[in-house]
């Protein structure tokens, strides 16, 4: 017996305890302990460790330690035991398949013991499936979460959460359906299906059908698992097309997580596992959290279509008072001067060619103004032939019909993606109406030019001005202006003063930002689970 120093407590040389002590203290550890010879076979494993890997003491006894692991493991493994040797041992994790196919994940250290001049690797291992796992549902979360967020597609979010739904699971596939208002299952997004699935299950008739008849219990429960789901789908009318595609892979159970909006089923997150191995808690939890992510997505949805029929109806009532205000009244113009030169067809002939005139250019008149509300009305006659054509046919009418000197836009087609193209394109038209309407201006110039690693647009008039910080809240065409730069991630700027005229500069970056494809720790590749011992 010896004192501890600093505690005054008596304490025991490990010398002192026998062999027996050191066995139990081994044998009863939490951690998995084995003992390696110089080979790489097992010569002793510990409780822990059989439990660990599935297998019982004799069954490991004299096997070669590498037959455990997958195949694309096996190489790093034997690094990890040169390390030790050499005296560089650094903790790592390693991937194993027990008997049943399941997965199991081990942070493992490794020591060289030498006894009676031989060389053995004593390895101790740390079972990290769960932590690991978690942590792999929270990253899927956050990353599912930014997809609601931050995508611009339904479709890309539902194939997002999809993924993240295969990575936090054990799952073998999973797949997501989202109905539209005419109960058609119009998204899915899917992870880990065989080829074809798509094609087979977007005909079906909406998510109700999806999960065949499993919607009675969807409505009371948030995550419903079924150990026998395979024979009840395949058994479902409305889910045969699918069962005969899901027939390639070797499922039986599933889980249905309903994304449940205003008390209704608009949607199923569903998630495949293979023969008798049955989703854990802790998975069901998270796919449950998944399915309100995808419900996010639904009801964001849902707003983005009532606010594109708000959008449409808007353009729809601005392009009517538009064409009341310039080509109907063009065309009363020609009706009253054809009326006017019939007439003096019988009385003066001389002087029915000044109202021949005048019909004729409010012909031309009418002839750019339409032309140049088509083309704004028709996107793919921006996409093919371009946005600078685009600006100088906003510019025709401006010198024909209302008599202000517009110089034609001199410029190469910027290099930017058709969205860009599309607001920029809005924004000049929004910005030569206002000098129309408001400017009295004599003149109007449109600049489009490169600088650094932005697009400028800059339209200026030589007008009567205005005050910036006290029209932008009171004018609807400046507000729009500004939330179309924004929402294409660029800047605007109104630079304008009384009886000094008015500048409207966007610039815009011509590299778009985009989402990374992986924002956290995903889950690792599968591995194959034969040949795995």
């Amino acid at each position: 017996m010896e004192v501890v120093p600093n505690t005054g407590q008596l304490a025991m040389k490990p010398e002192r305890f026998g062999t027996d002590f050191w066995a139990a203290l081994v044998r009863s550890s939490a951690d998995g302990i084995s003992v390696l010879d110089s080979d790489c076979r097992v010569v002793y494993a510990n409780p822990a460790t059989c439990e660990m890997l599935g297998y019982r003491l004799d069954q490991l006894l004299g096997r070669h330690r590498l037959t455990f692991l997958p195949e694309q493991e096996r190489q790093t493994y034997r690094k990890f035991l040169d390390g030790a040797r050499g005296g560089r041992s650094e903790p790592r994790t390693a991937i194993a398949y027990r008997p049943d196919g399941s997965r199991v994940e081990a942070e493992l250290t490794a020591t060289v013991l030498s006894l009676q001049g031989r060389q053995f690797f004593v390895i101790a291992a740390r079972d990290v499936t769960e932590r690991n796992q978690r942590a792999r549902q929270a990253a899927a979360l956050a990353q599912a979460a930014a997809s609601v967020a931050e995508s611009g597609s339904i479709q890309a979010t539902l194939q997002a959460i999809a993924q993240c739904a295969l990575g936090g699971t054990r799952a073998l596939a999973a797949w997501l359906t989202l109905d539209s208002e005419d109960e058609v299952a119009a998204w899915v997004g899917a992870a880990g299906v065989p080829d074809g699935f798509h094609d087979r299950i977007r005909p079906a008739a909406g998510a109700r059908a999806a999960c065949g008849g499993f919607t009675r219990a969807l409505m009371t429960q948030r995550v419903v698992v079924y150990a026998d789901a395979r024979r009840k789908v395949e058994s479902e009318p409305g889910t045969a097309c699918v069962a005969s595609v899901l027939r390639l892979l070797p499922w039986q159970p599933a889980a249905f997580a309903p994304l449940l909006y205003e008390s209704g089923v608009v949607g199923v997150l569903t998630a495949v596992y293979p023969k008798d191995e049955l989703p854990y808690a802790a998975e069901t939890t998270f796919l449950g959290a998944l399915a309100h992510q995808a419900t996010m997505a639904a009801a964001n949805a849902r707003l983005v279509a009532a606010a594109r029929e708000k959008a449409a109806l808007e353009e729809r009532q601005r392009l009517a008072k538009e064409l009341h205000d310039s080509v109907s009244q063009s065309l009363f113009g020609i009706h009253l001067g054809a009326r006017m030169a019939r007439e003096w067809l019988d009385q003066d002939r001389d002087q029915a060619a000044k109202p021949i005139d005048y019909v004729m250019r409010l012909a031309e008149d009418c002839q750019a103004e339409m032309g140049a509300r088509i083309f704004a009305l028709r996107p793919d006659l921006l996409e093919t032939e371009g946005l600078v054509t685009a600006l100088n046919k906003q510019l025709e009418p401006l010198r024909t019909r209302h008599g202000i000197t517009a110089p034609s836009l001199v410029s190469d087609e910027p290099d930017l993606p058709i969205d860009v193209k599309r607001a920029l394109h809005r924004i000049a038209q929004e910005a030569i109406d206002n000098t129309v309407r408001h400017a009295r201006a004599r003149r109007l110039d449109v600049h489009l030019e490169r600088n650094g690693g932005s697009q400028l647009l800059e339209i200026g008039d030589d007008g009567v001005g205005f005050d910036p910080e006290q029209s932008l809240p009171t004018r609807p065409g400046l507000r729009s202006m500004r939330e179309r730069a924004l929402e294409i991630g660029g800047s605007f700027e109104v630079i304008s003063s009384q009886d000094r005229g008015t500048r409207i500069v966007v610039s815009v970056p011509t590299a778009r930002r985009t989402l990374p494809a992986e924002t956290a720790l995903l889950h690792p590749p599968r591995a194959a689970r034969t040949g795995t011992g």
